[in-house]
This record gives structure tokens, C-alpha cells and sequence, in this order.
């Protein structure tokens, strides 16, 4: 097809004016417009670049200004057109001095008389564009985040690989049913009314809903949602909140442990000191000579009474983590062995115990009876649980909590524990009851048979000794808790028989300073029927003073810890000054960490309410030190 000739189409179109139509337009246009013959060879173009002008590219081929890369797609395209008569579509890509752009080139042919003599090419720069894609699909694959688009027939109609990895399902999956078939019941009505209030055109902050995932498991997200108003897709990002709600659930237990604490800690004291007078005192009466028998029960029930009011009192201390640890080196497999023989007393027959101790397992640093508390109380939680009879199964073990199991758990702590897992086959927990079980107060017992104190005691002893404790239960599938305490290196010391034997009465001199006067009279009584000589002061001062006037001998003084204006312990720096051969043993209602920190490293502290074989035991031993 030689240019010159007059049956040449492409000369028959230039003569008609077929360029000069298409400078007049394309000469203010911001796309580059090019056009080429059917040997693709460029006859106008309206663009040069920073090294190339617009007379040093007309007349050749458009495939030299196409990179090597493309150069087969674009030659291909071309000829396409060009055969066909259809227009089409691609990208290619231009490096200059200022960097490497991205064309868009839309190809049209170009007819004269119904024949295809040419093509039309209109490329636009989108390189910012292609950027902008780029990133954002970048930052759509990267986000930690969930990023959603949804149609307004409620189906996901894009989601990012977070969504995927959060829920477990493939992205397929999740786009072909309703979203809403994801969601938890309870929460389906919540979540249609915001989303179509979204579509409505109100934007959405800080919505949260459960959403299953694969396994069945429930997260929590919190959303944030708007609508596209052309289009009508809702663009939404949701952020699984599941651990940090998990730790503000902590942080709200932690805040009513300490409430009750508080309270707990402001009623012992003096509680303690009143069921320390009615205990002495029914002992006293009970050991007084012969009683009618109806008075003799009265006296028993006042007695039962008061044990039971200071093992409450004990177990609100122990929930709100303010009761004193006694720590010692403890074989567990032995704790255990020793006490299978009462648990088997307090169970039924209808409910079968096992025991399975764990190989070589490794010593804890703790305080053997607030073990043997968690260990009873959780027996005793199993054994309601399973009124129709059942398997009990108590288990240890060393284990290691390692990253994975502490992501599992919020609040896990990663190290070496020794387990102690109680397993039983009653009716189980529904979710609701299972996450309150450890509230002070709460049960789903009936009235009077259960204070609502039993696991959220086992719950604060665990928490006391920096353990761990978790709770795996479904309705009619049983219960497992277990109980993760720290492992100690070193070998574990034998646990023995800690129960003292009666002391014998003695004769020595023994100072009481007491404050709370019924208890400084029953004290005082126990003491002299015991045979000591005693004598009582109300607070410290009086007790200073006295030794300082009297120089006769005084072998041990029995020391309140808490007593107005000073404190046992300031009290006992002075008397020791005084006679440093004096033995000391402090007693204490209830007593916080300030004051115990006072305390010498060896001083002992017995707490009240106690009784007479305790007191005069503990005394005993002390002076026969």
C-alpha cells in the first residue's frame, strides 16, 4: 500500500481531512491520541516525552515505543483490531528520565468506506492510579484488620486474607452464603438493623457482634462501617476484640475481688475478735462440769456456729487474696495420697474416685492447707454436680505453658507449672454459668445449700500463689478444672502429720496485751487454767511500761498485731530492747500486708478465732524453742 497512490484507503482518508479532523481534537486532549496505517506505522501523535520529539517518532512503528516485555501482547492486540475490526484494550508499561510509567491503551479501528485502514490508539497515563491500586491491595493483604465489602443483598463481596485467618474459613466459604449465617444468634436482629442503617446512609462506629468461627468458637468484632452511595457496597473494617474484652473481664473480676477484699479485710478484725470471745467462752461452759443435756446441745450448736462464721470469714480472705501463705516444698502426688482416704469419706458410694499421679513430678512452694482447701472445695463442687453418681478423676502433671498456650488463654503466664487438673462426669456449665462461676456469692445451688463462696476461694488461693486456673465444662459432658502452680527446682519436702498433740500445762510467765477486752479475758482464762501466770495489758504502751517498772521475768508475750495508736510489731522493737530473752507470738484478727511486713523474718503469727488446743500448742512450742 504505497502512501502515494490514489486507490491507497489510508491516502483517500488523508485527503479527505481524515488527520486534520483528529488534530483539531486531539491537539488539547490529555490523553496521548496516536494514529497508525495497517503496518502499524505511527502517521500522528500529539505527545513526546523528555527524550523523545514528535518528529523523531513519526514514521516509525509503534511497537519500537513499546518495552521488550509487551512487545508480543502489543503486537498481537494490534493485529487483532486490525483483522477484526473490534477494538480492545491493554497495559504497557514506558521508562523514562523521570521514572517508569503505566499506559492504558484503549485500540480502535479506523474505517473508510468499510474498510479497516488503520487504528486509532488513545493511551492515558494511570501510573498514579495503578499506584493507588497497588497500595491499597497491599495494605488490603497486610492489615491486621478486618477489611470487608459487602453488598446490599448481604453477602461479603471482597474480604481481606485477615478475615479468612481470623475465622478459619476459606474466603470462598465466607462469600457464598449471608454474612448473617456467621453471626451469633443473639445477635442477628442488632446487626440487620445497622447494616441496613448503614445502606440508609448513617455511618457506623464501634458496633460489636460475635461472629462462629470454623471450630465453633465465638470472636468478638467491633466494627466500623459506611456505604457507598453511587453503588450501594458497604466498606467496612471490624477488629476482633475478642482478648482484650477476655482482659477487661479480668480487670472487672480483679476490681470486685478487691471490693470484697476491702471488705472482707474491714469486717475480719473485729469479727474474728467477737467469734474469738464466743468460742473461748462456749469451751469454757462446755468444759465447766456436767450441763443438762438441752444446754450441752445449745453450747454445741454455738460452737458450730462460730467454726463455720471463721471459716467464712477465712474464705473471703482467701477469695480477695488476703490471706497469710505459709509456703513449704510440697509433693503434690503425696498431698494427694494423703488426703484420697477423706475425699472418699466425703464423697457417696455412687461416685468413683481415681487418682493419677504424674512421673517424676516436679515440687511447688506453697501453703498445704489452702492446697488442701482448693482440692476439697473442688471435690465438693464435682460431688453436687453429679447427684446421680459419677467417675472423679484427680490427675497431676508436669506441663510448660509456652506462647501458643499463653495466646490461648488471656492472663496465662509462660513457664513450667505442675498441673492439677479434677475431671468429673456431672451436668456441666452452660457458658452464662461458666463465666461466673468465680463471682463471690453466685451459685446455682438452691437456698442454704451453698454460700457461693467455694470457687471463688479456690480462685483466689490459685491467684495468691501466682498460679493459674481454667475451666473447661459443656452442658451434660462434665467438668475439667485445672489448677497450674508454679514448679519449683528444688526436691520436695515430705509432708507429715501437721496436727499437734495437746501440750502439757506449764508454769511459766506469759504477758497478754490485747486490746478487744472480751478477748483479752478469754485469752487470759485460757491461760491461767492452763497454769501460767499471766498478766494482761490492753495495748502496747502498757506493756513497755510494765516492763520497764517490773524486773521480774517474763518468758513469752503474746502480742495483738493490730492495736490502736501502735502496732504489735513497733511495740515488739521496744520490748525486745527491754528483755531480748522474751519470746514472742503475735496474734491477729486480720491483719494487711503493711503491718506484716513489719514483722521480724522468724516471727510467727497465729490467727484468730483460735482454739484453746491451738493456742496453748503454738505457746508450748515457743517457749520450748
Amino acid at each position: 500500500m504505497a502512501e502515494g497512490r490514489a486507490e491507497d484507503p489510508w491516502s483517500r482518508w488523508l485527503a479527505g481531512g481524515g488527520l486534520e479532523a483528529i488534530d483539531a481534537i486531539a491537539s488539547e486532549a490529555l490523553d496521548v491520541i496516536g494514529i497508525m496505517d495497517q503496518q502499524l506505522t505511527l502517521r500522528y501523535i500529539n505527545w513526546t516525552g523528555p527524550s523523545v520529539t514528535r518528529a523523531g517518532i513519526l514514521g516509525r512503528s509503534v511497537l519500537e515505543l513499546v518495552p521488550p516485555d509487551h512487545l508480543e501482547l502489543a503486537r498481537s492486540t494490534y493485529r487483532r483490531v486490525l483483522e477484526t475490526g473490534v477494538g480492545a484494550r491493554f497495559e504497557t508499561m514506558y521508562r523514562d528520565s523521570s521514572g517508569l510509567h503505566v499506559w492504558d491503551v484503549r485500540l480502535g479501528p479506523i474505517r473508510h468506506q468499510g474498510e479497516v485502514i488503520g487504528l486509532i490508539a488513545i493511551t492515558s497515563n494511570v501510573t498514579e492510579q495503578r499506584r493507588a491500586h497497588a497500595d491499597r491491595d497491599r495494605f488490603f493483604s497486610l492489615s491486621l484488620d478486618m477489611l470487608v465489602v459487602a453488598s446490599p443483598n448481604g453477602y461479603f463481596r471482597r474480604l481481606n486474607p485477615a478475615f479468612s485467618e481470623t475465622l478459619g474459613y476459606e474466603l470462598a466459604e465466607l462469600t457464598a452464603v449471608p454474612y448473617i449465617e456467621f453471626v451469633h444468634p443473639e445477635d442477628r436482629r442488632r446487626t440487620l438493623e445497622c447494616f441496613t442503617s448503614v445502606l440508609q446512609g448513617t455511618p457506623l462506629h464501634e458496633f460489636e457482634n460475635r461472629y462462629r468461627r470454623k471450630d465453633g468458637e465465638y470472636r468478638v468484632f467491633s466494627w466500623r462501617a459506611t456505604v457507598d452511595p453511587i453503588i450501594g457496597d458497604v466498606y467496612a473494617v471490624a477488629r476482633d476484640i475478642t482478648g482484650h474484652r477476655a482482659t477487661e473481664a479480668q480487670l472487672r473480676h480483679a476490681q470486685k475481688m478487691e471490693a470484697v477484699g476491702q471488705l472482707a479485710g474491714g469486717i475480719a478484725h473485729d469479727f474474728n475478735n467477737l467469734l474469738q470471745a464466743i468460742l473461748a467462752n462456749a469451751e469454757f461452759a462446755t468444759a465447766s462440769g456436767p450441763l443438762a443435756s438441752d444446754v450441752a446441745e445449745c453450747l454445741s450448736e454455738i460452737e458450730t456456729a462460730g467454726s463455720r462464721a471463721a471459716d467464712l470469714t477465712a474464705q473471703l480472705l482467701a477469695f480477695s487474696r488476703r490471706q497469710p501463705l505459709r509456703p513449704v516444698l510440697i509433693d503434690l502426688n503425696q498431698l494427694l495420697r494423703g488426703l484420697m482416704k477423706m475425699l472418699r469419706r466425703l464423697l457417696p458410694e455412687t461416685i468413683a474416685v481415681d487418682f493419677i499421679p504424674g512421673h517424676v513430678l516436679a515440687s511447688v512452694n506453697a501453703d498445704p492447707g489452702q492446697l488442701e482447701q482448693v482440692i476439697g472445695n473442688l471435690c465438693v463442687n464435682a460431688r453436687d454436680a453429679m447427684d446421680h453418681g459419677g467417675q472423679l478423676t484427680l490427675e497431676t502433671a508436669n506441663v510448660v505453658a509456652d506462647r501458643q498456650h499463653c495466646e490461648a488463654h488471656p492472663g496465662a503466664k509462660p513457664g513450667n507449672y505442675v498441673l492439677l487438673s479434677v475431671t468429673d462426669t456431672g451436668i456441666g456449665m452452660t457458658p452464662e454459668v461458666r463465666e461466673r462461676i468465680f463471682e463471690p456469692f453466685f451459685t446455682t445451688k438452691g437456698p442454704h445449700q451453698g454460700t457461693g463462696l467455694g470457687l471463688p476461694t479456690v480462685y483466689g488461693i490459685v491467684q495468691q500463689h501466682d498460679g493459674m486456673i481454667q475451666v473447661q465444662s459443656e452442658p451434660g459432658a462434665g467438668t475439667t478444672f485445672e489448677i497450674y502452680l508454679p514448679a519449683d527446682g528444688r526436691l520436695a519436702t515430705e509432708i507429715g502429720d501437721k496436727r499437734a498433740v495437746t501440750p502439757p500445762r506449764g508454769r511459766e510467765t506469759i504477758l497478754l496485751a490485747e486490746d478487744d477486752e472480751r478477748v483479752r479475758r478469754a485469752a487470759l482464762r485460757i491461760l491461767q487454767q492452763a497454769g501460767y501466770r499471766a498478766i494482761a495489758v490492753t495495748n502496747g504502751f502498757e506493756a513497755i511500761r510494765l516492763l520497764r517498772e517490773r524486773e521480774e521475768p517474763v518468758q513469752l508475750i503474746l502480742l495483738d498485731l493490730v492495736m490502736p495508736q501502735m502496732s504489735g510489731p513497733e511495740a515488739w522493737e521496744q520490748l525486745r530492747a527491754l528483755r531480748p530473752d522474751m519470746r514472742v507470738l503475735f496474734t491477729s484478727g486480720y491483719a494487711d500486708e503493711k503491718y506484716r511486713k513489719r514483722l521480724p523474718p522468724d516471727a510467727e503469727v497465729l490467727d484468730k478465732p483460735f482454739r484453746t488446743e491451738q493456742l496453748l500448742g503454738r505457746i508450748r512450742q515457743k517457749l520450748d524453742q
